[in-house]
């Protein structure tokens, strides 16, 4: 009976109907609708006038100083978020796999930013970094009000201040997919990495890297289209300020369109985002192909 279901294309097709018309309302229309628009110029209200601009809102978005800008900070996102957060990820999961007691505890800890909005994180994190918060405070109570630092203000530090709160939050996402597939390798490789005395660095490096490949693959590029995607943390600690220093290119979209009503400069930023998140994606694929180790 379960197998006529499954050989039943029309039953298929009645399942996967209402989550194909929730993608393609939600995701499909509007993608499609922001591609057409970055050829266009309008206000953004109803009844504002389109008018068809061709590849003019291209050129002004690629002469705009300010969005090379965001480039810049979003290639530096990119960069020390995958030397972060995946590295951390994974050795906490191998640190975890080894099911010390107690372990469910900090893997919960570690987890936690996960679950809480990134508004409520990207608040907290605000009134930690701000000129008399929680950490230079803490500074100056321990002799060191010198290392303190405007850090969301300051050049050599706003940027980097916001990405590693990004950091903060997405460690326990990664380290889960990598626990995951730690604890599935069979007790019997386990077992004969012990017989041949085989631990430690090179257990790591010849065993569990090479199992938990495609995790790394996988983790890769959902690092790279989140920090292409990112948008609420920055708006929350900075709003892309000061004069644009941790703009993004997701916080830049906002302002064209929804400060400055140019949707349509606005949306071939949109455009520009999309195709960067393409290239990065197929660029790490081809960077990572090798042959699936089977077990």
């Amino acid at each position: 009976m379960v197998g006529s279901y499954r050989r039943n294309k029309k039953i298929i097709t009645l399942f996967l109907l209402p989550a194909l018309l929730i993608y393609g309302l939600f995701l499909i229309v509007p993608t499609i609708s922001g591609v057409l628009l970055s050829f266009y110029n309008w206000a953004g209200y109803p009844g504002a006038p389109f008018q068809f601009q061709g590849l003019k809102n291209f050129s002004t978005v690629m002469n705009y100083s300010p969005f090379w800008q965001s480039i810049r900070n979003i290639l530096w996102w990119i960069v020390l978020t995958l030397v972060t957060q995946i590295p951390i990820g994974f050795l906490l999961a191998n640190l975890f796999s080894s099911r010390f007691s107690g372990f469910r505890v900090f893997k919960a800890i570690v987890f936690l930013p996960q679950v809480i909005s990134a508004t409520v994180i990207g608040l907290l994190w605000y009134f930690v970094l701000r000129p008399d918060g929680v950490l230079n405070t803490t500074l100056t109570t321990f002799g060191a009000a010198a290392l303190g630092r405007d850090w969301l203000v300051n050049p050599g530090t706003a940027m980097t201040s916001v990405i590693l709160v990004n950091t903060w939050i997405g460690i326990g996402f990664h380290m889960t997919l990598f626990f995951a597939a730690i604890s599935s390798i069979p007790d019997s490789i386990l077992d004969s990495c012990k017989l041949d005395g085989i631990t430690g660095a090179r257990k790591l490096f010849r065993i569990t890297v090479p199992l938990t490949w495609e995790t790394l693959r996988v983790c890769l590029i959902i690092a790279i289209t989140q920090s292409l995607r990112a948008f609420d943390l920055v708006f929350v600690m900075t709003e892309g300020g000061p004069n644009g220093l941790t703009d993004i290119p997701a916080t830049l979209l906002y302002r064209e369109s929804f400060r400055f009503q140019r949707f349509g400069v606005g949306s071939s930023i949109g455009v520009l985002i999309l195709l960067i998140s393409l290239i990065f994606t197929l660029i790490s694929l081809r960077l990572l192909r090798r042959e699936t180790v089977e077990y």
